[in-house]
C-alpha cells in the first residue's frame, strides 16, 4: 500500500480489516471478518475480548432474542459449558465468555493485539489506511484497506476530525455511569429483585442514619451461578466521560459507593446478612459519550414508531431507557422493532471507516434504546462481514445479501 503521508512511525503489519476495540461489538465484528476470510486485526488496550461483557460485567444481555447468527452462537456454547441462564435466563459467565471469544476469533483466523492503545487514524484524504498505537513495544502503524471503529467513544472517528455528537442535545450532559459489581453467598428466592427494593426500602424507612442508595431502582442480577449476583446500584453523575480526570473520579466514586452499599445489605437486610462482595468491574460502565454523525441519524420516532429500512442491518427491540445525568430519576419508553440503517454505521464524509456499537449515528434518546449489548454484537457482526466483502474487492452498495 502506498501512503503520501510522511509516517515516522514504523509500520510493523498489513490487514484487510482492522478492528479498533474488541468490545461487545469489535470482538464479534473481529470475527465475522475473520470468517470472511479477510485478514483481520482486532486492537484491544484491555488483555481480554469482551469490554463491557467480561470487563464491565453487565450482564444480562439485553435484545439477543431474536437474532440469529454469531450473538446466537455464543449462547449456544454457553449452554454447552452450563453458563447459561440466571436472571430472565439471559445471563453468562464472565471467564467463559473471554474464552469463547478469543476462541472463535482465533478459529476464524483473526488477530488480537492485547495491550495496545488506540492513538489515532492515518488519513490518505477522506479514506482511513491506517492506525497508529500505543503499546509494550511503543508507538506503532498498522494499515488495512478497511477500518472499523468499535471503541465505544468513537475515538478513531474523531482522531481523523470527523464530525460527531455528543450527550443529550440540551446541554450535551450524558447519561448516568454505573460500575457494576459481584457479590456471593446470596440467597436467591423468586422475584429477588423486587424484593431487594421493597426490602432496602423498609430497612431505610426503620432508621434513618443518613445513607442514601445511590440508584433508587437496584438489580441484582442472578449470573449462572446459584449464589452469586451481579448487581446494577452505583451511579455517578455529572462527570465527562471523556475526560480522564472525570474517569478516575468515577471510578473511585463507583468503588466507594459499592463498599457502602455491601455493608449497608450487610447490616440492614436480613436475607443479605451473609454476602460478601467478590469484585468490583475493571470498567466502567458509560452509557453515552460521542455518537457519529452518519448518512442517517436514528431518531427517537424512529424507534417509537418502529421504522424498518432498505438497509438495515440489525433490528433492536429495547425500550428507551435514559438514567438522568444530574439526578436520579429515569425516562422511558417503549417502542415497536425497528431496523438499524447501515448508513448509521458509516461517518459523513469518510472512505474506509465504519462504527459498531453505541456510538453510532442516532440522537441522545435514540442512543438509549440501541445501546444495550445484544444490538451491539449485532451491528459487529454485520459491518465485519461488510467490511471484509469490501477489502475483497466486493462494490459498496446498501445491500450486499448480508
Amino acid at each position: 500500500m502506498n501512503i503520501t503521508e510522511n509516517i515516522t512511525t514504523p509500520v510493523v503489519g498489513e490487514y484487510d480489516v482492522i478492528v479498533v476495540g474488541g468490545g461487545t461489538a469489535g470482538s464479534v465484528a473481529g470475527i465475522a471478518s475473520a470468517r470472511e476470510g479477510a485478514r483481520t486485526l482486532v486492537i484491544e488496550r484491555e488483555n481480554y475480548l469482551g469490554g463491557m461483557w467480561t470487563g464491565g460485567l453487565v450482564n444480562p444481555v439485553f435484545d439477543h432474542r431474536g437474532k440469529d447468527g454469531i450473538l446466537a452462537e455464543l449462547i449456544k456454547e454457553h449452554k454447552r459449558l452450563g453458563s447459561w441462564g440466571g436472571f430472565i435466563n439471559s445471563c453468562f459467565s464472565y471467564e467463559n465468555m473471554k474464552r469463547i471469544l478469543e476462541d472463535k476469533l482465533l478459529e476464524a483466523g483473526g488477530e488480537v493485539l492485547f495491550g495496545a492503545t488506540f492513538s489515532r487514524l492515518i488519513m490518505e484524504g477522506k479514506r482511513a489506511v491506517g492506525v497508529v498505537v500505543e503499546c509494550r513495544g511503543g508507538r506503532r502503524a498498522y494499515l488495512a484497506k478497511e477500518i472499523i471503529d468499535c471503541t465505544g467513544d468513537a475515538e478513531a472517528v474523531a482522531s481523523a476530525g470527523f464530525p460527531f455528537e455528543i450527550g443529550r442535545e440540551s446541554d450535551h450532559l450524558c447519561q448516568a455511569i454505573t460500575l457494576m459489581f459481584t457479590i456471593g453467598n446470596v440467597e436467591f428466592m423468586q422475584n429477588t429483585c423486587n424484593d431487594l427494593r421493597e426490602m432496602v426500602e423498609e430497612a431505610l424507612k426503620s432508621e434513618d442514619n443518613g445513607y442514601r442508595l445511590p440508584y433508587s431502582r437496584p438489580y441484582i442480577i442472578q449470573i449462572p451461578d446459584s449464589r452469586t449476583a451481579v448487581v446494577q446500584l452505583t451511579h455517578m453523575r455529572g462527570y465527562d466521560p471523556l475526560s480522564p480526570e472525570d474517569m478516575s473520579k468515577a471510578l473511585i466514586e463507583g468503588r466507594k459507593q459499592a463498599y457502602e452499599v455491601v455493608e449497608f445489605l450487610k447490616k440492614r437486610v436480613e436475607r443479605f446478612r451473609d454476602i460478601e462482595l467478590l469484585e468490583t468491574a475493571p470498567l466502567l460502565g458509560i452509557r453515552e459519550s460521542r455518537r457519529i454523525v452518519g448518512e442517517y441519524t436514528l431518531t427517537k420516532e424512529d424507534c417509537i414508531e418502529g421504522h424498518r429500512f432498505d438497509d438495515e442491518v440489525t433490528t433492536a427491540a429495547f425500550g428507551i431507557d435514559i438514567h438522568n445525568p444530574l439526578d436520579d430519576s429515569q425516562q422511558c419508553y417503549s417502542v415497536k422493532r425497528y431496523g438499524i440503517p447501515l448508513r448509521c454505521l458509516i461517518p459523513k464524509g469518510s472512505e474506509g471507516l465504519f462504527v459498531a456499537g453505541r456510538s453510532i449515528s442516532g440522537t441522545s434518546e435514540a442512543m438509549a434504546s440501541y445501546r444495550v449489548t445484544g444490538n451491539c454484537a449485532a451491528m459487529g457482526e454485520y459491518i465485519g462481514r461488510y467490511a471484509a466483502r469490501l477489502a475483497a474487492g466486493s462494490p459498496r452498495g446498501r445491500s450486499q445479501g448480508l
